[in-house]
């Protein structure tokens, strides 16, 4: 038995402090989720994916903002570096917007899409759209994602596939299960497991295992830390600046 909890301890503690590209929106893993800001609410995030067990491994560092513009609609605004295994970097910007309609008290339709360009080389955006329903289920605190994207690494679109999505709520207000799955062998395609973790209401702790759908790829790991800056936080950090100019 303490075997057994040593290695589970140990399988922990490696997912969870384990830190390709990645989107600034808010997720629920790789897929963009349906929680929106209130009007004038930010995000502030950072995303960080490595693939350790590979030849062509990488570590991908995405710094993000994330803003409620009004009318139930986010923008996000990022930058992620990636660092292959011979040092090579990769800049790449991410230009973010989606959109939530409230279909009931329990069901949401979220559509949106980003696109992705090059900060070193002269070439077509990555592109990315989607559209799906997240139905929430009460008793059990679950939410259920469903839909569908397109997407075109370094072109307009070409490609595309389903999704699927589970949020599961563990303990409320603290932690999470979330695990998605975006069809197709290309960029997007792929499956992610993890653990929502929120030490604090404004803070969210996501780690999470990357499975590709292509054999041929090999496993990684994402960590991301999100903090939540209210209107009410803004207006203060303002007042207590104009207060301080004030005095001098």
């Amino acid at each position: 038995m303490k075997k057994h909890l040593h290695t589970a301890i140990l399988f922990f503690i490696a997912t969870f402090l384990s830190v390709a590209p990645v989107l600034s929106q808010q997720t629920i893993v790789n897929l963009p989720s349906s929680e929106i800001l209130p009007l004038g609410n930010i995000i502030l995030k950072e995303s960080t994916r490595f693939r350790p067990f590979s030849p062509d491994g990488y570590t991908s560092i995405t710094p993000s903002i994330i803003m409620g513009i009004g009318h139930n609609i986010d923008l996000s605004l990022g930058a992620g570096a990636t660092i292959d295994s011979d040092f090579r970097t990769k800049v790449k910007g991410d230009i973010g917007l989606k959109k939530v309609f409230f279909l009931g008290n329990s069901t949401r339709l979220t559509v949106g899409g980003s696109v992705s360009p090059s900060f070193m080389n002269t070439v077509t955006p990555d592109t990315f759209a989607y559209a799906h329903v997240t139905q929430k289920i009460k008793q059990s605190r679950t939410s259920i994602t469903a839909g569908a994207y397109m997407s075109g690494k370094e072109h307009f679109f070409n490609t595309g596939g389903v999704v699927f999505g589970i949020d599961q709520v563990l303990i409320p207000n603290k932690l999470r299960l979330v695990f998605d799955w975006m069809s197709g062998e290309q960029n997007y395609g792929r499956m992610g497991v993890g653990l929502k973790y929120r030490p604090v209401p404004t803070l969210s702790i996501t780690s999470a295992v990357i499975i590709p759908n292509k054999n041929s790829e090999n496993i990684s790991f994402n960590m991301s830390v999100s903090k939540y800056i209210s209107i009410d936080d803004i207006n203060s950090i303002l007042r207590r600046s104009n207060d301080e100019k004030n005095s001098l």
